[in-house]
């Protein structure tokens, strides 16, 4: 779990054309809602966005310290979506979702292969599923990522996701999906043939054919 502070702006007009004047002024608008809350209209400048958003990962718990006449409030949020322009590479708009410590919430987590596995050492492929998957847990215990150690499969073997176990993690979806599979190699050894007519003439006879 990772932490971090941002610090904002509280702001009360809203609108695509005030959306537009916060971009020309370097800040980005953005919006925090949440369970038994209303949205609150916030702004923060490119330049903090910058600097948070430099370690910024999808499960990073971070302190919102918004200014609001003179003072500030701090909330506790995570980035919920974030929105660019059809380039790709300008925030337009920024969702956070407002967090209690003491109620689970749903996030994406990425999952990671780890060792290597007998069949590999056969000759067989690690074929992976899922990257990501969806769990449910409080936030102080949303891991980093998800681990999977694959060392003790052989070809033909499979992990599913009701095989993964966390203490506090409650993994969310079809429990019976296959998350890796080592399979079978694809490729076929061809012995030396015994024949010696030339390749295109075989392509030929069976054109003719």
């Amino acid at each position: 779990m990772e932490n971090a502070v941002i610090y904002a702006e509280k702001r009360t007009k809203k609108g695509k054309s005030q959306a537009r004047k916060l971009r020309s002024a370097n800040k980005i608008p953005a919006i925090i809602y949440g369970k038994d809350i209303d949205p609150t209209l916030i702004s923060i400048d490119l330049k903090e966005w910058n600097r948070f958003h430099k370690n910024f990962k999808r499960t990073t718990i971070a302190t919102l310290k918004i200014k609001s006449n003179g003072s500030y409030e701090e909330r506790p949020v995570m980035v919920k979506d974030i929105q660019y322009d059809y380039l790709g590479d300008k925030v337009l708009h920024v969702d956070f979702l407002q967090i209690s410590m003491e109620r689970p919430v749903e996030i994406e987590v990425g999952i990671h292969i780890v060792g290597e596995s007998i069949g590999t050492k056969k000759g067989g492929i690690v074929e992976q599923h899922l990257h990501s998957v969806l769990i449910e847990c409080l936030p102080n215990q949303i891991p980093e990522k998800i681990e999977i150690d694959i060392s003790n499969l052989d070809i033909g073997d499979s992990v599913h996701l009701n095989e993964i176990t966390i203490p506090g993690i409650k993994i969310l979806g079809s429990l019976d999906v296959a998350v890796v599979t080592i399979v079978p190699p694809t490729s076929e050894e061809v012995g030396p043939s015994t024949e010696t007519t030339e390749p295109e003439r075989i392509e030929k006879k069976k054109e003719e054919e």
